[in-house]
């Protein structure tokens, strides 16, 4: 079974001819799957676990841009054109996937119509999502902000409990942490999530959403039903 949904979307024959190039990898916690200003030396495809993008401002400042579970891949700049990554790529949730070598990538998708076809659709989404956080951390209070993320967490992790630290959940909203508790408390006291030594679980997802900011709500239009076209 095929878990990646953008690699699911090809048909069986292209899948097949470009399976031997693909290589199972381990998705662990803090893996950095490419840096900024790095070469981009491989792509990847998540099956289970979540990726950050992230932007990287200074030496203790850095803010999550994107997200990527199994909708989609790490390595866009290599399908645009570039080989050196802009922004970060570190794994956030535990999981695995498979990868292709960059050169052998390119190659790939010269010669597959419909692997370009899914790429550009995935690519647009995914730009979409960037901005949307952009503006999302710039106008909305750390909350919903919080809560927007969660529920983009809950999608990819597909269980309704995952371990993520305060600190990093900071680092990824563009907040602080004592404002991060504060949010995680007032969500925890109305009953929508729970959040004990780093491990969240959440209980009321539809109370959740109605809690996030509209972000998440148009950045998962954009990402539900992609491939079906």
């Amino acid at each position: 079974m095929i878990e990646n949904h953008l690699l699911a979307a090809l048909p069986r024959k292209e899948y097949l001819s470009l399976s031997h190039d693909l290589e199972p990898v381990t998705l662990n916690v803090g893996d950095i799957l490419h840096e900024a200003q790095g070469r981009i030396r491989h792509v990847y495809f998540p099956k289970r676990g979540v990726v950050s993008i992230i932007t990287i401002l200074g030496e203790k400042a850095s803010v999550e841009v994107g997200t990527v579970g199994f909708e989609g891949m790490v390595g866009i700049p290599v399908f645009l054109g570039a080989d050196i990554a802009t922004n970060q790529a570190v794994v956030q949730v535990p999981g695995d996937g498979v990868r292709m070598k960059a050169t052998v990538f390119k190659k790939t998708v010269d010669q597959s119509k419909r692997f370009r076809d899914l790429l550009n659709l995935y690519t647009n989404a995914h730009l979409a999502q960037i901005s949307l956080s952009a503006a999302c951390n710039r106008f909305h209070n750390v909350e919903k902000r919080l809560a927007r993320w969660l529920l983009m967490i809950h999608d990819r992790v597909q269980s309704d409990t995952f371990t993520l630290t305060q600190e990093y959940i900071a680092r990824m909203i563009g907040s602080h942490r004592p404002h991060v508790t504060t949010a995680a408390g007032a969500l925890q006291n109305r009953g929508l999530i729970r959040y004990y030594r780093s491990e969240i679980t959440i209980l009321n997802r539809r109370r959740l959403e109605a809690a996030s900011c509209d972000c998440y709500r148009i950045s998962k239009e954009k990402f539900d039903g992609l491939f079906d076209k």
